[in-house]
């Protein structure tokens, strides 16, 4: 991870030798004093070449990256989605892609995501799955990864709700930012579902061909409607992304990296719910806004009927209690109105969502249906 040097003497240099080179790192040098060190750089470093810009920092004052941070720094795998052609090594060839349908309540789940035959998960009579085994921890697991997909479902819809919004703005950074978080919240969603087995594919399966009776979006996606319930909706998802992300983020360098960038994320909405809430014209709005959508945010980490363990007493297990508590801290310090967060989550219920997610999915089906395959070539 990250770290600060402890060579205390030790300072950086860098140099710009004209108006139109970069500033760049030209070497290292040990001086006791910073003014020493800035005189004894512009002597060594500027003894033969003019300088325009010369900068010099003691090399504690630094935060530097590590040998275990390679995997967060390759833009070329933590964010395919930002490379040339990525559409086109992407595409579907749509006359290979597997019957994915599912039959009603059920998750399509990726073929190579079975579980074991000592783990696997058995029907109860309702047709939801019970947990084989007794093992605590493999029933925690398999919890906190029915929290993923969901969560991953919530930045699935959130991302396409805020491609409408790109243009909304006469405030080009104000766009480039929504359009910057609703791309990585597509981005993270997928990365969700490789990291749990899913290939392409399945993946796209997993996204556009699930009818929406199979989805569980938590209540906050049926809010993602007018700005302020946008800004408050994108809050407590960002947060809750940040929370789960905590778990496994010193294992796993993909999810430190959704981590970092949904505490970005984060930023954003909160500067933005500190402006609504303190112009006079959206801070009755953006009030009431705040309530409804934080009432609402009580099932984000709520598990549904199969994600409890056959003869497990009703109510959210401790796993879950404690990531909701963690997700209020960061809601309540949002610096917007005040949260109406249950203090207990609740169940996510299929087929929520309403408007919002239906016209999600009739979005994204309409262009891969009347799309020719040969379009992003």
């Amino acid at each position: 991870m990250p770290h600060v040097p402890t060579d205390t003497d030790v300072y950086e240099v860098f140099a710009q030798t004209g108006t139109g080179a970069a500033l760049s790192h030209v070497g290292s040098l040990v001086a006791p004093r910073r003014d020493a060190a800035w005189h004894l750089a512009k002597e060594t470093y500027g003894r033969r070449d003019d300088l325009f810009r010369l900068w010099v920092v003691r090399r504690t004052d630094l935060i530097v990256s590590g040998a275990g941070d390679r995997g967060v720094l390759a833009a070329k795998t933590r964010m395919p989605h930002r490379q040339p052609r990525f559409p086109t090594t992407r595409r579907i060839d749509r006359s290979a892609t597997p019957d994915t349908a599912a039959a009603p309540d059920t998750a399509v789940a990726p073929p190579s995501a079975a579980a074991p035959p000592s783990a696997a998960p058995q029907q109860r009579p309702d047709g939801s799955a019970s947990e084989g085994g007794g093992d605590p921890r493999e029933a925690t697991d398999r919890a906190l990864t029915g929290l993923w997909l969901a969560l991953a479902d919530d930045l699935f819809v959130l991302g396409n709700r805020l491609g409408e919004r790109i243009v909304d703005y006469i405030d080009l950074e104000e766009s480039l930012a929504v359009g910057s978080i609703g791309q990585e919240a597509l981005a993270h969603a997928e990365t969700v579902l490789a990291l749990h087995g899913f290939d392409g594919a399945a993946a796209d399966a997993h996204f556009f061909e699930r009818p929406q009776a199979q989805w569980r979006v938590s209540r906050v996606i049926g809010r993602l409607g007018d700005w302020p319930s946008t800004v408050a909706c994108g809050l407590v998802i960002a947060a809750a992304v940040t929370v789960l992300a905590e778990e496994r983020a010193a294992d796993e360098p993909a999810i430190a990296a959704v981590r970092e960038e949904q505490l970005v994320h984060l930023d954003h909405w909160r500067r933005w719910a500190r402006a609504l809430a303190a112009w006079p014209e959206t801070r009755a709005e953006f009030a009431q806004a705040y309530a409804e959508v934080t009432r609402s945010a009580g099932d984000l980490f709520g598990a549904g009927p199969q994600d409890v363990p056959a003869g497990a007493l009703h109510g959210p297990s401790a796993a879950a209690a404690e990531l909701h508590g963690r997700l209020g801290a960061l809601v309540s310090d949002s610096g917007g109105p005040g949260s109406h967060l249950p203090h207990l989550p609740v169940p996510r219920a299929a087929g929520r969502g309403g408007s919002v997610l239906a016209d999600c999915l009739a979005r994204g089906r309409a262009v891969r249906e009347h799309y020719a395959p040969e379009v992003f070539l």
